[in-house]
C-alpha cells in the first residue's frame, strides 16, 4: 500500500557511499537504506512523516489498520495533510 506521494521504503545500490547518500536524501520515499535490502513487511514501525514527501495517513503496524477500516466518528486518524496534521509519538 503506498499511501504518500512518493514510497514507502527504498534501495539505493552503489560503490560510493557517499554518493549514496547524497542521492538518498533526493529519493522521495519514507525509508531509505544503502546497499542493503530494505521491505515494509510486517513490521510494526510507523510510517509517515512531516512534509511534502508524505501526504496521507500514517500506516505501519496498528497504524496501517486504523488508516483503511471504518472507526468510530471521534476517531481521528494520524495522518500529514496540508489542511491539518496529526502525529504518532514516535515520529
Amino acid at each position: 500500500m503506498d499511501a504518500s506521494n512518493g514510497a514507502l521504503v527504498a534501495s539505493i545500490a552503489c560503490d560510493d557511499e557517499e554518493k549514496a547518500r547524497l542521492l538518498a536524501r533526493e529519493v522521495q520515499a519514507f525509508k531509505v537504506v544503502i546497499n542493503k535490502p530494505r521491505s515494509r513487511g510486517n513490521r510494526a514501525e510507523p510510517f509517515g512523516g512531516r512534509g511534502a514527501s508524505w501526504l496521507g495517513c500514517f500506516v505501519g503496524g496498528e497504524l496501517l489498520v486504523q488508516a483503511v477500516t471504518e472507526g468510530p466518528d471521534n476517531d481521528l486518524l494520524y495522518r500529514n495533510f496540508p489542511e491539518d496534521s496529526r502525529y504518532p509519538a514516535a515520529i
